[in-house]
């Protein structure tokens, strides 16, 4: 019998710690001692049949003879940022649809699953554009500009969810990155390929992937 990551857990590795994400929950965690050995024993192919049987009970893996037993999300990793140059100026009406999309977003991650909503966001139809490194950086711009209508602290999720939707919308392939790093702190940003549009580099290197929209 094959094992694998149960489908709603990401899992990410910061020096002797696993650290979780728990999409059906909405949550992280860490693993206690005893349970760090058990995880790292079934990650290197030595769990036994008590190892396995424990942390299937605890939801985070799960039978699957058809999945490799984990996945490390693929991503390149972040080289430059749209941020650390000067933007083009984003027309008032781009600025304003930035603002409502961070609007739109926030009552969604109140009120709906994450996993769901980053379900919906795999499904939007996405047609090429000519130059879409170009029209990203636009829609970067709004986003920023859109920070003199909207609190933007402490609000990196709903932000990055809209900036998605928005660029996926358009024609522009993006990703949505979700990173964690200890002592335990999250962040989320949107790149493409390997330029950040929504945050300096500086402060993205600082953590690790461990979830990819």
């Amino acid at each position: 019998m094959e094992y694998r990551l149960s489908p709603d857990m990401r899992c990410c590795t910061i020096g002797t710690h696993s650290v979780f994400l728990d999409l059906s929950r909405d949550r992280y965690f860490l693993l206690s001692e005893d349970a760090e050995v058990r995880f790292r024993k079934f990650r290197e192919g030595r769990a036994d049949e008590a190892d396995l049987a424990w942390l299937v009970s605890r939801r985070i893996i799960c039978p699957d003879a058809h999945e490799p037993a984990d996945s490390v999300p693929a991503v390149p990793a972040p080289e430059s940022s749209a941020l650390d140059n000067d933007l083009p100026s984003a027309r008032f009406v781009c600025t304003a649809r930035a603002a409502f999309a961070q609007i739109s977003a926030r009552r969604d991650i109140r009120h709906r699953p994450i996993a769901r909503i980053l379900s919906e966001i795999h499904t939007v139809r996405e047609r090429h554009i000519p130059d879409e490194h170009q029209h990203a950086l636009y829609v970067a711009s709004a986003f920023q500009q859109a920070r003199y209508l909207i609190s933007g602290t402490d609000q990196c999720l709903p932000r990055g969810i809209a900036m998605k939707r928005m660029l996926a919308r358009q024609g522009c392939h993006a990703d949505l990155v979700i990173g964690v790093t200890l002592p335990f702190s999250a962040h989320c940003w949107v790149q493409l390929g390997s330029t950040v549009l929504t945050d300096f580099l500086d402060l993205v290197q600082a953590y690790k992937t461990i979830l990819v929209a």
